[in-house]
């Protein structure tokens, strides 16, 4: 049997605990974010979390959902979010919460807004399109909505009857 004794002293101690804790907070900081990691499984199967590299994997995504949509988007801008929420884009966010997304990480922050036009929509209203917003491959924001007058907006994890 081999024994080691060594001198102990409570500065030693310390340095022993800071350094550990540093460590520690190190780690923390730089593992990704357990919500960003795992994403939002949706009842489609589809994951919201996953990442929008391709046309293709976006129009998959929104057909998960059961939405028709022309294959190519009929715009794409980048858009800007605003740093601070008005009533607005505090509803709008509250329908992303709804299905998983939140808008409020990427307050002041730039992301490319794909809109796509829906072939077919439940109701049989028409000029529905559906929005995505993606930043650096990642979905952000996703809506379905008509821009008359008396249009509507929604998530895309909702289908009207």
């Amino acid at each position: 049997m081999i024994v080691y004794a060594t001198k102990m002293s409570v500065k030693k101690a310390v340095v022993g605990v800071l350094v550990i804790g540093a460590v520690v907070l190190g780690v923390a900081a730089l593992a990704p974010r357990v919500s960003e990691a795992t994403g939002v499984q949706t009842t489609a199967g589809e994951d919201m979390g996953a990442k929008l590299k391709t046309n293709e994997q976006r129009v998959a995504l929104l057909e998960g959902y059961g939405w028709k949509v022309d294959s190519e988007p009929r715009s794409e801008r980048e858009v800007q979010i605003p740093k601070v929420f008005d009533e607005t884009y505090e509803a709008y966010n509250a329908i992303q919460l709804e299905q998983g997304l939140d808008l409020v990480p990427y307050q002041g922050k730039r992301a490319t807004l794909y809109t796509y036009e829906l072939t077919e929509y439940p109701t049989g209203a028409e000029g529905v399109t559906a929005n995505l917003l993606v930043r650096k491959n990642k979905l952000i924001a996703a809506d379905i909505s008509a821009a008359e007058a008396d249009g509507f907006v929604h998530g895309i994890t909702h289908m009207p009857e």
